[in-house]
């Protein structure tokens, strides 16, 4: 067996334990939504930690000091996401989140796993899908879908999926062009607050 192949299978075993089973589990409420936010530091912990055993560098996680011809491209995404947002508000009926101002926890917790989201799913998915796959869709698709399955903690599941496959689809097509975990963080979090105050994301 080449080595190739093997590191590709240990990506499979990785994304199987770190990316589906997590999530599954949260789901069925094997783990209780409460511990939702330690569940994420955990995997979090644990993926940075192959990261460092495999001697990956901050330009594999994305951290670069070119982000002065990427901020352009990042800015358009963001404007086009925030559009995106406000029009299909318009066709599916959300609740917004009044005062949003007022809610502590909202505030104190949707920066952090925004930045946090995208450490894992671009900084050290991508990555790792880039060093044993060469097809760039391929890549892209399933970076998408792992993100969007992440969502299925969320209620109304059946909106909630698609919106959010077809928003891996754009962050990971972004950062694939532009690898930049600082701007794509930021962007992130700029859509996440957008979302989360009209009412998109409502736990189950």
């Amino acid at each position: 067996m080449d080595n190739t192949k093997k590191e590709r299978e240990l990506v499979w075993v990785q994304i199987l334990y770190l990316y589906l089973i997590p999530i599954l589990l949260l789901y069925y409420k094997v783990i209780p939504s409460s511990f939702r936010i330690l569940a994420l530091l955990l995997i979090t912990f644990f993926i940075y930690g192959i990261a460092r055993y495999e001697k990956w560098n901050s330009e594999d996680f994305g951290i670069t000091k070119d982000w002065k011809s990427h901020f352009l491209p990042y800015l358009l995404f963001t404007i086009a996401g925030i559009a995106l947002l406000f029009a299909v508000e318009e066709i599916e009926i959300s609740s917004p989140m009044l005062n949003w101002w007022k809610n502590a926890r909202f505030l104190l917790l949707f920066i952090p796993l925004s930045v946090l989201q995208e450490l894992i799913f671009r900084g050290v998915l991508m990555n790792m899908l880039r060093r044993v796959f060469t097809n760039k869709w391929f890549i892209i698709v399933l970076n998408a879908s792992l993100f969007a399955l992440m969502h299925i903690i969320y209620l109304k599941a059946f909106f909630t999926l698609p919106l959010t496959f077809v928003a891996g689809i754009g962050f990971a097509w972004i950062y694939y062009k532009y690898p930049n975990l600082v701007l794509i963080s930021i962007s992130h979090t700029i859509l996440n607050f957008t979302g989360m105050v009209l009412g998109y994301f409502v736990l189950r």
